[in-house]
């Protein structure tokens, strides 16, 4: 079950990468990051996320 979900969140991760645009969990809502406009925080919420993706393969 994990493995799945954590194949799927390496997919959407390398996905967002590619396009530049993810979604990042924000307090009670999420909003859009983009590359351009902030690629600090935007790297910051992939590592986090390929990170999490890693995890939820090995350790779950």
């Amino acid at each position: 079950m994990f493995d799945a979900i954590g194949f799927g969140l390496a997919l959407y991760t390398g996905y967002a990468a590619w396009a530049g645009e993810v979604w990042a969990k924000a307090g009670p809502g999420a909003r859009l990051v983009e590359r351009s406009a902030s690629p600090a925080y935007f790297w910051t919420v992939i590592a986090i996320y390929a990170g999490l993706a890693v995890a939820l393969v090995v350790w779950f």
